[in-house]
């Protein structure tokens, strides 16, 4: 069986060496890694390139800059493998990330999910989950109220997920991911969850997760009822209600790490009035629906604290 690896690069060429030297220690060495250019002004291609020349497995395919989603949705239509995974340049994966989460794989299941490390400079942070094997409804319920991430990286997927064109959300950098991510869930019959960490994630301030602007905080929660829009469409979704609510909480409050935009934004405005209640607080972790309630009680106030 053949694995995919897409990995959207913009001006990634000091990241390249690092992610492709992990790509060869995989002890599952039936890969092909789809390296997308996606109009890089640096020595990105020609990196790539030298690469390529080495190992056959290793592709570019080159176009102008349209953002990772686009980057993503290229390699995807390239892809020739029967299984399919996304990883970042800036990334890395552990040496049995491949091998691991083939070995997971049934005749029901199509979706395969591990934990990562967290690597902060000289520090490495485990994210642990609860392991389990999910039909569709169950484990999407637990990602959309933050009991399971919904990174479309540190996951193996079956191929025919993307038989069917995805839904991706325009203008938007923040949450794209998480709309494809839910949607490939909504495809799919059984998820396995496994508590090892096979991904690297490794964080920089320049992120995007990490850039604070009024315009990624009004993006994250463009994302956020985007989804909510994808649901709505799914003949579950009378069963799911509460838990997209509870996910548009979430949104909201990735959103205060961006920026304040105040209770009076109408984005935050409609937040309030579709999602704020006690029920949608209560399927939420704790500490989540904790820092949502007061931080539309005394957004101003706690926004100073934080920033």
């Amino acid at each position: 069986m053949n694995v995919s690896i897409i990995i959207p690069v913009f001006n990634g060429q000091k990241f390249i060496t690092n992610c492709i030297q992990y790509l060869l220690r995989q002890t599952y060495q039936n890969w092909q890694a789809l390296f997308i250019n996606d109009g890089s002004t640096d020595n990105t291609l020609e990196t790539l390139k030298q690469f390529a020349n080495q190992d056959n497995r290793i592709k570019i395919i080159t176009q102008k800059n349209q953002g990772a989603a686009k980057a993503r949705e290229t390699g995807i239509k390239a892809a020739q493998g029967d299984f399919i995974t996304f990883l970042d340049v800036d990334d890395t994966l552990s040496n049995s990330f491949l091998e691991k989460s083939i070995a997971q794989f049934t005749p029901e299941t199509d979706i395969v999910v591990s934990t990562f490390n967290i690597i902060q400079e000289n520090q490495t942070i485990r994210k642990n989950i609860k392991p389990g094997y999910f039909d569709k409804k169950e484990y999407l319920k637990k990602v959309l109220t933050g009991h399971y991430g919904w990174e479309l990286c540190a996951k193996m997927y079956r191929r025919s997920l993307f038989e069917q064109p995805l839904n991706t959300p325009a203008n938007i950098r923040i949450g794209e991911d998480a709309a494809i991510f839910i949607q490939l869930i909504l495809r799919s019959r059984r998820i396995n969850v496994l508590n090892e960490p096979l991904y690297n994630y490794i964080q920089y301030n320049s992120s995007a997760s990490h850039v604070q602007s009024k315009e990624y905080a009004e993006e994250t929660l463009k994302a956020g009822f985007f989804i909510k829009s994808i649901l709505e469409q799914d003949e579950i979704y009378n069963t799911i209600n509460s838990e997209a609510q509870a996910m548009l909480l979430l949104f909201f409050s990735n959103s205060t790490r961006k920026a304040y935009l105040g209770n009076k934004h109408p984005l935050v405005q409609r937040v309030h009035n579709e999602a704020y209640s006690f029920k949608s607080l209560n399927l939420l972790p704790l500490k989540k629906s904790i820092y949502i309630t007061f931080y539309f009680l005394f957004g101003k106030h706690i926004n100073k604290i934080i920033h």
